[in-house]
């Protein structure tokens, strides 16, 4: 038997993991402002807000899926998802999964990307809504690896990505 505390996550519902991953202080991010009260501008913010979560597990592995709708800021000339915002669709996404393990001085910040590798398959139109699912692969006290999968409507798959970070959670 395990000496580990734990964890309250463990007992949760799926809908109380996806109402944690809702008002996590990561999908926040995006709608941070200045002192003032002016927004800060960063490029792709608004993904975090146009993520919908829509289901949470933390069995087999910690994982997301979300919904998310291209609107035409995401894409290309060809009116199809811009493989630009395809990745950083993915960055954010596959971060937001560290909501369901992070705790005080495990996975508390943003931690840093070492690699983000995306297999672009079919085109994904603009206007259309997407499913994207993200898991955990491997998770350890620095580095983590992360997989997403986008699929349309019909279950065909659009976009994958493997997502690797690093923490940089403090060592003190």
């Amino acid at each position: 038997m395990s000496n580990r505390p734990k964890d309250p996550r463990e007992d949760m519902s799926e809908e109380e993991l996806v109402e944690l991953v809702r008002n996590s202080p990561f999908r926040k991010f995006g709608k941070l402002s200045q002192e003032n009260g002016e927004d800060i501008p960063s490029w792709g913010k608004k993904i975090y807000s146009d993520l919908e979560p829509i289901n949470a597990s933390l069995s087999p592995n910690p994982s997301i899926t979300f919904k998310f709708h291209i609107a035409t800021e995401y894409t290309n000339l060809a009116g199809n998802l811009h493989g630009g915002s395809a990745a950083t669709i993915f960055d954010i996404a596959t971060t937001l999964v560290l909501t369901l393990v992070q705790k005080e001085g495990f996975w508390e910040r943003w931690g840093v990307s070492r690699t983000l590798n995306c297999a672009y398959l079919k085109g994904a139109p603009g206007g259309s809504t997407v499913t994207i699912k993200c898991d955990i692969v491997g998770l350890g006290k620095r580095l983590v690896h992360m997989k997403g999968v986008m699929t349309d409507d019909a279950g065909n798959i659009l976009v994958t990505c493997e997502h690797g970070k690093v923490s940089v959670d403090s060592r003190i």
